[in-house]
Formats: structure tokens, C-alpha cells, sequence
């Protein structure tokens, strides 16, 4: 018996990547298969599976895995045009991948099919291509299996010193690559290949070679089988009848219990010239019924012509796909054109938008840099103005200050009433007194509006509540002031700037707003401070020009914020007063 190494047993069919121990629908053909023989059972299990995998786009060797053990069942039950399709199907996927060894493995099958069916001259191609491929890919295991294959068309064809050479290449290779169970079955085709030369002693000789260890270690059953049944015929050969019984019987026990059909037809036709050597020619026709039976069903010419008909089917469709290959590689050069017109012109428009990102970009950068410019001599003017602010209003406190407060100490040494004033002169003298307190009052309102006197001591709330004080009485307004969170002093340069606007902004509700209650509230967060001035005055539009908005000291405003890098938000309407939210980094 051939045997494809490839389509046997558990271990060689999920133990790579086919992932049959996850899936339940294996796990089940295994089951039938293995442990209640019940092969048609595992043949629907396994084709589900198949189909499953297939529509969910398994692993490509998970699927291979799948038709592999499809096609064991098969082997099994003697159904070769089922596993011709099988097979066939098996190689075309193994096509479409470019998989060099597992198309090897398709072709010893398709070898072995056509070998089991007496089409020796197929069954040689085959298993010629197989050790083509399995020479080209450098597979050490595939080349032996190849051997041993065409060791078989050797025998078939009565060349036995040529199917012996091809036999003992191929236990060499096992024997270097360390396989035991495969250099056994070689043993085993050695064998058989002595007993058809009639050299008996030969022949048992490496028969007992394979049931060595065969019970010892874990063999296929079906090869278990073969063994016993093989020693079985060479003994009977020899005329040792009890050995030849025992052996045969052995074997058929094993072959039964898995129920492999063909192990059976070669243990039932061992038993029937057993017996007919034995002259006990009734259990002879008994066991030769048996053989004769299963044999009609197994090998006929009708599942040959069916085997024929599968293989033109696929070598029509190969062709098919061939014609359909060659369309789509015109296509493919056709789109490859496309493509490379489209990319030129892809190329040509990218090119084009990096140029007009790199200007955009240099544009941009300028704009910053502008922008940055026009920031720090914002920043400059603002601090020259300050500064000078400072100056005058120190000048104005210190000089004409003290010039006033000299002239008023003078005046007030001359007493109206004593002095030799007239009463029209006394009544002069009286208003230029007034007249000197209000100016002296004008004149420190003014230097304080320049710069407060105390911002730089006492700091920006007390400054800020200063300013409101000093504005509450003459305006007639109630004002609410809150501050929260300023226990630290802020930078001089922020202190000042947030003094500005909120004198711009206090003034604005003074003298536009007509307002009968302002709010100012300051809270000072970890990193930013918040400014809210609200009104309930007459409010005003903020759709209108932004001249009109400048005039009421907006754009000042405005311009300060943005140079600290603040947020400037107003809320007004006519008739529903203002709200100002101002939010800067501190």
C-alpha cells in the first residue's frame, strides 16, 4: 500500500497553525472520526468547517489543514473521485499561493489516486512533478516521500531493482533527518518489494524490523495494519502458517476497529490463500467473498471514469485561468499606466502644494514675526508712556505741588479781617484761597489719573479702591468692589496695565453710561487673573462702527489686552447695560 505522508494523522493535519484544537466543528469530526469510526459524520463536520473557514477568511494554512483531513476520510472509506475533487480543489488554492511544497503535496496525492486506481502511467507523472518541486524547494522529507512514491510505480511495473534503489535513497533521507516512524514504513515498501522478488528471508527480514516497536510507540493505525498484514503474507509465503494467521488476523483486527477498507481487502485475500493452502476451502470462499465484495465497491471502472472526469474538468479550468490571467495582467498593465499617469500628475500637484504651503508658511511666519514686532513696540511705547506718566506726575507733585502749597501758606498768613484789606479786596482774598484749594485739589486729581501715587506702595487692589473712593462721591453712583486671591503682589508692568484699563473702563461708564450702579470685581487665579466690570446704564450697540468704539476708548483697551496676551469679552446691549470680562496670565 501508498502511502502520502501528508494525509496522515492528527498531529501532521492540526499541530500547524490550522487551529483545529479551537474549533469545535473539528473537534467533532475528530471525534467520529477517531473514536466512533463514524466517517460520514466526520466528512459533514469537516466540510462545515470548511465552509466556515472559508467565508470568514481563515488562515490560509487552517484550510489547508481542513481539505487535508477531508481527504483522509476519503482515503478511509475507498471514495477516490471524492478525493480527486478534493485534492484538486487543494491544489488550487496551494496555486493561488505560490506555495511550492503544499502543490508538491497535491501531486502525490493525485499520484497516489491514479496509482490505487491501476493508471500506473498518471500516477508516475505525478509523482515525477512531486519530486521536481520537492527537489527545488530543498524539502529533505518531501524528496523521500517522493522516492518511496516512485518505488511503488517500480514495482507496479516489475522493475524491482529500480523501485529497491529508490526505496533505500529514501531510508537514508529519513534516517538523517531522524524520523523513526517514517523509516519504518520504508522498511515496510522494502519488504514488500523483496517478497515480490520471491526473496523471502529478505522480506521478513525487514518486516520484523517494522514490528519492532510498533506497539511500543504511537503509529497510524492504518500503517499498524499494514505492517501485520504484510509479516502475515510473507509467512504464508514461507509456509509458517500459525505466524502467517496470527500476524493477518492481528492486522485485521486493527483494521476493523478503524474500519479501513482497504486494509481489510488486503487482510480478507491474505486469509483466503491462508486457508486455500490449507485445503480448508470453505472458510477460503468465505474470506474470498469478502474480499471480492468490498473490492467491486472500492476500485471500478466507473469511479476510474468519474477520476477522468474530475481531472478534465480541472485541467479546463486551469485553462480558464489561465486565459483569465493573461486578461488580467493586460488590465494590470493597462491600470499600471493609469496609475503612473495619475501619480505623475499626483506628484506635479503635491509639488505644487508644497510650494503653496511653503509660502503660506513663510507668510505666516512673517505675520508672527510682524505681529511680535508690533507687540513689543506696543510694549515700549507703553512703558515710555508710563514712565513718563511717572515723571510728570511726580514733577507735578513735586513742583507745582509745592509752589501751590508755598503760595497758599503765604496767602494764609494775612488775616482778611486785621489786615488792611478793603471789603471788596477781603472778599477777592477769600476767592483766591478757594480758588488755590480747588486748584491744588484739580492738580492731584490730575497726577493721580497720570499715576497713582500710591500703585507702586500700596498696590492694585487698595490703588483700584482709591480710584473708586475718589469717583463714588462726585458721580452719585453706587459702586460695588470686590477682590479675591490677590495676597501677592503682581509684576509692576501688570499691576499698571490692568490700573489703565480699568480707569478706561470706569471712566467710560461715567461719562457715556448714565449708570446708577457699577460693579468691579478682580479675581486672582493660580495662573490668570479676572476682570469684570458691569453697569445697568443705557448700553450700546456693538455693531457699530469701530471709530465710534475707539472714541469711548475701547481700542486702547483692547490693545493693552492683547499685548498681555488676555481675552476681551463685552456683553451690551441698548438699554440693558454692559458687562466686561477681561481674563490675562498672570
Amino acid at each position: 500500500m501508498c502511502l502520502c505522508w501528508l494525509l496522515t494523522g492528527r498531529s501532521v493535519l492540526f499541530t500547524q497553525g490550522s487551529g483545529g484544537g479551537n474549533d469545535p466543528l473539528i473537534d467533532s469530526a475528530m471525534y467520529f472520526q477517531e473514536v466512533k469510526r463514524d466517517y460520514p459524520a466526520a466528512l459533514a463536520f469537516y466540510r462545515r468547517a470548511l465552509v466556515l473557514d472559508e467565508a470568514e477568511h481563515q488562515p490560509y494554512r487552517k484550510i489547508l489543514g481542513v481539505y487535508a483531513a477531508i481527504l483522509n476520510v476519503y482515503f478511509y472509506l475507498g471514495d477516490y473521485p471524492d478525493a480527486m475533487e478534493m485534492v484538486l480543489q487543494k491544489l488550487a488554492v496551494a496555486e493561488d499561493h505560490h506555495d511550492s511544497l503544499q502543490m508538491a503535496g497535491s501531486y502525490c496525492t493525485i499520484g497516489f489516486i491514479y496509482y490505487r486506481q491501476g493508471n500506473i502511467s498518471e500516477s508516475e507523472v505525478y509523482y515525477s512533478l512531486y519530486l521536481t518541486l520537492a527537489e527545488k524547494v530543498m524539502d529533505r522529507s518531501s524528496m523521500a516521500d517522493a522516492y518511496t512514491n516512485i518505488a511503488d510505480i517500480g514495482v507496479a511495473r516489475g522493475h524491482y531493482g529500480e523501485a529497491l534503489s529508490s526505496l533505500f535513497k529514501a531510508y537514508q533521507l529519513y534516517g538523517q533527518l531522524e524520523d523513526t516512524e517514517r523509516v519504518v514504513h520504508t522498511a515496510y515498501k522494502i519488504s514488500q518489494v523483496y517478497k515480490d522478488m520471491q526473496a523471502y528471508s529478505k522480506a521478513l527480514e525487514y518486516a520484523i524490523m517494522t514490528l519492532k516497536d510498533i506497539e511500543t510507540t504511537r503509529y497510524n493505525e492504518y500503517d499498524r495494519a499494514s505492517y501485520y498484514i504484510n509479516a502475515g503474507n510473507i509467512y504464508k509465503d514461507l509456509a509458517e502458517i500459525d505466524s502467517a494467521v496470527r500476524m493477518t488476523r492481528q492486522g485485521l483486527l486493527i483494521a476493523r476497529s478503524i474500519r479501513h477498507r482497504e486494509d481489510m481487502l488486503d487482510a480478507w485475500h491474505t486469509l483466503a490463500d491462508i486457508y486455500a493452502l490449507q485445503h480448508r476451502y470453505d472458510s477460503a470462499y468465505f474470506y474470498y467473498n469478502l474480499y471480492s465484495g468490498l473490492k467491486d465497491s472500492v476500485s471500478n471502472e466507473k469511479s476510474r471514469m468519474e477520476i477522468e472526469e474530475i481531472h478534465e474538468h480541472y485541467a479546463a479550468d486551469k485553462k480558464d485561468k489561465e486565459i483569465a490571467l493573461q486578461k488580467e495582467q493586460l488590465a494590470r498593465q493597462n491600470l499600471l499606466k493609469n496609475i503612473l499617469i495619475f501619480s505623475s500628475l499626483s506628484l506635479i500637484a503635491f509639488i505644487l502644494l508644497l510650494y503653496n504651503r511653503r509660502r503660506l508658511k513663510q507668510r505666516a511666519d512673517y505675520e508672527v514675526k510682524l505681529n511680535r514686532q508690533r507687540s513689543d513696540l506696543f510694549g515700549a511705547i507703553i512703558m515710555a508712556q508710563e514712565n513718563e506718566r511717572k515723571r510728570i506726575a511726580q514733577d507735578i507733585h513735586d513742583t507745582l505741588g509745592s509752589m501751590l502749597s508755598a503760595a497758599k501758606l503765604n496767602l494764609s498768613g494775612l488775616d482778611a479781617d486785621q489786615a488792611p484789606f478793603t471789603a471788596e479786596q477781603a472778599l477777592k482774598y477769600r476767592a483766591s484761597l478757594k480758588l488755590l484749594d480747588e486748584v491744588s485739589a484739580e492738580m492731584r486729581n490730575i497726577a493721580h489719573n497720570i499715576m497713582p501715587a500710591g500703585l507702586s506702595k500700596i498696590g492694585l487692589p487698595a490703588a483700584v479702591k482709591g480710584l473708586l473712593d475718589t469717583l463714588a462721591t462726585p458721580s452719585g453712583m453706587t459702586i460695588n468692589y470686590s477682590v479675591y486671591g490677590f495676597e501677592k503682589r503682581l509684576t509692576e508692568e501688570l499691576e499698571i496695565s490692568v490700573y489703565r484699563i480699568l480707569l478706561e473702563l470706569i471712566n467710560n461708564v461715567i461719562k457715556h453710561s448714565r449708570a446708577t450702579l457699577l460693579t468691579v470685581q478682580m479675581i486672582r487665579y493660580p495662573d490668570y487673573i479676572n476682570v469684570v466690570v458691569e453697569d445697568d446704564g443705557i448700553g450700546f450697540d456693538r455693531r457699530r462702527e469701530a471709530g465710534e468704539m475707539k472714541g469711548m476708548g475701547l481700542g486702547n483697551i483692547l490693545s493693552r489686552v492683547k499685548y498681555l496676551k488676555g481675552v476681551l469679552d463685552i456683553d451690551s446691549k441698548e438699554g440693558a447695560g454692559t458687562t466686561v470680562v477681561i481674563e490675562m496670565p498672570c
